[in-house]
């Protein structure tokens, strides 16, 4: 698995390493995804109609003049908020989880992101962030550039949710305490947010320890940090920069911790 490009509705340097997807034109559909800038990546002012987490691992990204995503540091960007204009000026990885919000507006998927940008570039350019059309009567039309991608795509006008949050929340868990969890293992909980559910943790454990997949009502996605583990079931390891989906239908099972073990774990917004 490699780093590529998706889309280029914004401007600059970035590709994008897929590691887990969810299911298109589902309220709950998500992208999971290592992501590469360049440091000159670009986006004007704008708000999602989806939710977003990033975890910078290398580097800094700029998400606003004058505030930066720096390494080891968390980022939720909510549905419906402002942000921006981003202007990065130094290269960074970032781990960015991009999915349906609380409102149920749902999340378009990469393939269909890079589909219809491929499509819009028939009838305009994109330059900064922002895509231009011009009518055969020569009338010029300005739009956000993924305003205009997801429109073209889903073939009606997109609505934003009214905004939970005055500004994304940045959060540093260096400064978060662990607490003892079942299986010889820590958890350092960062918050919950929403009226479904999104919840933001870390789990470390040391080789030979396990950690127990409790009863699980949503789908959760563990992101390894640095160290290996394997589930119990397989002998296939789960190595450093890779990620596993786990389901309501996996509580009970176990991974088991190989070497000293890092995980991001994040608890998807539950819809049922």
């Amino acid at each position: 698995m490699t780093f590529g490009p998706v889309s280029g509705h914004r401007s600059g340097g970035i590709d994008f390493k897929r590691l887990i997807q969810g299911t298109p034109g589902v309220a709950d559909n998500f992208e999971l995804s290592l992501v590469r800038t360049a440091g000159d990546y670009y986006t004007p002012r704008h708000r999602h109609n989806f939710d977003q987490v990033r975890f910078c691992l290398e580097g800094v990204m700029n998400y606003a003049p004058g505030k930066n995503l720096e390494r080891g540091a968390v980022g939720y960007f909510p549905e419906g908020t402002f942000y921006g204009p981003q202007q990065d000026t130094a290269v960074s990885v970032t781990l960015v989880l991009q999915m349906g919000g609380a409102s149920g507006y749902g999340f378009m998927s990469y393939d269909q992101l890079s589909a219809g940008y491929q499509q819009l570039c028939d009838y305009g350019t994109f330059e900064r962030g922002v895509f231009t059309r011009t009518t055969p009567d020569r009338r010029t039309g300005r739009k956000d550039g993924y305003e205009a991608v997801w429109e073209h795509v889903m073939r009606r006008e997109v609505r934003y949710p009214a905004p939970r949050f005055d500004e994304p929340v940045v959060m540093f868990p260096d400064n978060f305490n662990w607490s003892a969890s079942d299986g010889g293992v820590e958890v350092k909980r960062l918050g919950a947010f929403g009226e479904r559910g999104l919840e933001l943790s870390f789990i470390r454990g040391p080789r030979g320890a396990k950690h127990v997949i409790h009863n699980l009502a949503r789908c959760e996605l563990l992101f390894v940090v640095n160290g290996a583990l394997h589930a119990s079931a397989s002998d296939d390891p789960i190595d450093a920069l890779s990620a596993l989906r786990v389901d309501a239908a996996d509580s009970g099972k176990t991974l088991e911790i190989d070497e000293d073990v890092l995980m991001f774990e994040i608890r998807l917004p539950l819809f049922s």
